[in-house]
């Protein structure tokens, strides 16, 4: 799923400084530093171009997660039938409570 674009190294003790990220459908990519501070960025990709559509700056991505997931449990329960949050819960888990961290290098 994710692609290390880059690489970059502390030159103290040769560890990882920071990392950029991009997924390999090109919708996101992240900048990553050793305090787990990052930007997320989001992009619109269409065949004729990729275009930046939102930037979002956390130094708590488990604290991130957890929140857009309790804003997903809200969702569930003012929406009805017909909307997006109306799911099966077999297909649910298939897609959303696996995680697939594929890792490429290029």
């Amino acid at each position: 799923m994710w692609t290390i674009k880059a690489r970059h190294v502390r030159d103290a003790d040769g560890g990882t400084a920071a990392l950029e990220l991009q997924t390999k459908d090109n919708r996101l990519d992240v900048n990553v530093r050793w305090d787990g501070c990052m930007e997320i960025h989001v992009y619109s990709v269409t065949e004729e171009n990729r275009e930046l559509s939102d930037t979002f700056h956390t130094c708590d991505l488990v604290g991130f997660i957890e929140t857009l997931q309790s804003l997903n449990g809200v969702c569930r329960n003012y929406f009805d039938e017909g909307t997006y949050w109306e799911r099966d819960p077999d297909e649910e888990y298939q897609t959303t409570d696996r995680l697939d961290a594929g890792i490429s290098y290029q």
